[in-house]
């Protein structure tokens, strides 16, 4: 993930696209780009075609991290041969080289948030080998929703953080290309003469404008001084713990370990997991240091907006809506934080 010296510009030829995914095919690169699944929700997933590809979407329904950090994986598997014989196996390696080929930059600028947690005091193998064997190409917001709220964490509908590549879209047209680390560059590479470097003097497009929701160091300094406020509690009346938003959330990371097993074979499984629920943090004990829904909602907040950024000076938020397109009771992190902010104001 080397930064290039220099921005780069290419422009390219309108079947790009398919030249892309001829090239990598050949090269035995999977590719995956978003695509439209039957009910209309947009997803990433493998193709080999560009008519497969959606590039009308607003932001894919599960975010970019499932690429890197699955919703179950294997960590190690046992096989019983008799007793006291047993055979303990990794679990399976990431198998070869691929291309996300078409995320958001909202979603590829949670990566910068994951790589903090996931190479922080300890190396995590199994992430670590899935970031070095993907190249990132995201595509430019042009359009962003009503619930898109980048700028307001520091973001751009056009940011390049966490991309190896930036395309910007024009229709079905030629498209520019920004090239971001040697990833990127060798991704262009792919291309062959479908892509050309951009003439002298061209400029990115200027990114659309967003309504600032709220003020992430005005939050920070009410969160310092508010840990028993009464606020909480008005929150979590009307929060359900479905964990929704923590599933759907490019940054949340929290995940259970669990041993899976039969009389001769086992698997030690990674699996999503959610602060939101109510066992995520029992004791063997019986004890619960969070014990109810108040305390729940309070930490959520608190780890994104306080304790990510004591830790890495980052908040643990890009901005893409999902919480507040998929809440069910219409509570999100935005209206949320804008309660705290009147709440800061004098």
């Amino acid at each position: 993930m080397n930064d290039v010296s220099e921005t780069k510009l290419y422009r390219l030829e309108a079947d790009w696209l398919d030249a892309a995914l001829g090239a990598l095919e050949r090269d035995g690169v999977e590719v995956l780009a978003p695509v439209k699944d039957e009910d209309g929700s947009v997803n990433l997933a493998p193709v080999t075609a560009s008519s497969e590809v959606a590039t009308d979407y607003l932001n894919a329904l599960i975010p970019l991290k499932s690429v890197f950090m699955p919703r179950t994986e294997v960590l190690i598997e046992y096989e019983r041969a008799g007793v006291g014989d047993v055979e303990v196996l990794p679990g399976a390696a990431p198998a070869g080289q691929r291309v996300v080929l078409g995320c958001r930059p909202c979603d590829a600028r949670a990566l910068v948030m994951l790589d903090s947690v996931f190479n922080w005091d300890y190396e995590d193998v199994p992430y670590r080998a899935r970031r070095d064997s993907t190249t990132v190409v995201s595509w430019a917001c042009m359009d962003p929703g009503p619930h898109c709220f980048c700028t307001s964490v520091g973001g751009s509908p056009h940011s390049a953080e966490g991309s190896d590549a930036v395309v910007y879209l024009a229709g079905s047209g030629p498209a520019l290309l920004q090239v971001v680390t040697a990833k990127g560059a060798a991704f262009v590479e792919s291309l062959g003469d479908r892509a050309q470097p951009a003439a002298d003097g061209t400029a990115l497009p200027e990114p659309p404008e967003l309504e600032t929701k709220f003020d992430t160091g005005e939050i920070k300094t009410w969160l310092d001084e508010n840990f028993e406020s009464e606020l909480w509690e008005e929150v979590s009346l009307r929060c359900l713990g479905c964990g929704a938003c923590s599933f759907l959330c490019p940054t949340c990371h929290c995940f259970d370990i669990v041993d899976e097993s039969t009389w001769k074979h086992g698997e030690r499984r990674r699996n999503w997991d959610s602060c939101a629920f109510c066992q995520f943090t029992q004791h063997a004990s019986g004890h619960n240091p969070r014990p109810n829904q108040t305390t729940r909602c309070r930490q959520r907040v608190m780890h994104k907006f306080k304790y990510f950024p004591d830790r890495f000076e980052q908040v643990a938020c890009v901005g893409c809506g999902r919480c507040a397109q998929n809440c069910g009771v219409g509570q999100n992190l935005v209206s949320i934080l804008s309660r705290i902010q009147s709440e800061e104001k004098p």
